[in-house]
């Protein structure tokens, strides 16, 4: 049982890293689609979609949905720090920034 437990924990924080990488990917790269981002990372765009879901989900991300050459396509693009932040940490924030 312990080593099932042990796998699961390498394989969520393995996860984790990897949508991290994501993210970070969207902020150097604002309104790039999902299959961008798969080619990106050397993801299939189903893998890409299922991180890109993840972090909508945590708020990290935005997903806007257009037109592109006449195919509806996934905008991603990372949600401004300023509305990530929680009303008291913003007030820190400016603390330190004095």
């Amino acid at each position: 049982m312990r080593s099932i437990q042990r796998a699961n924990l390498v394989r969520t924080a393995r996860a984790e890293d990897e949508e991290w990488d994501l993210y970070e990917k969207i902020s150097e790269m604002p309104n790039s689609s999902v299959y961008q981002l798969a080619k990106l990372m050397s993801w299939t765009t189903g893998k890409a979609r299922g991180a890109v879901k993840r972090l909508e989900e945590e708020g990290l991300v935005k997903i806007e949905k257009t037109i592109r050459a006449g195919r509806a396509v996934d905008l991603i693009t990372p949600t401004p720090w300023q509305e990530i932040l929680t009303i008291e940490e913003l007030e820190e924030f400016k603390r330190l920034e004095i």
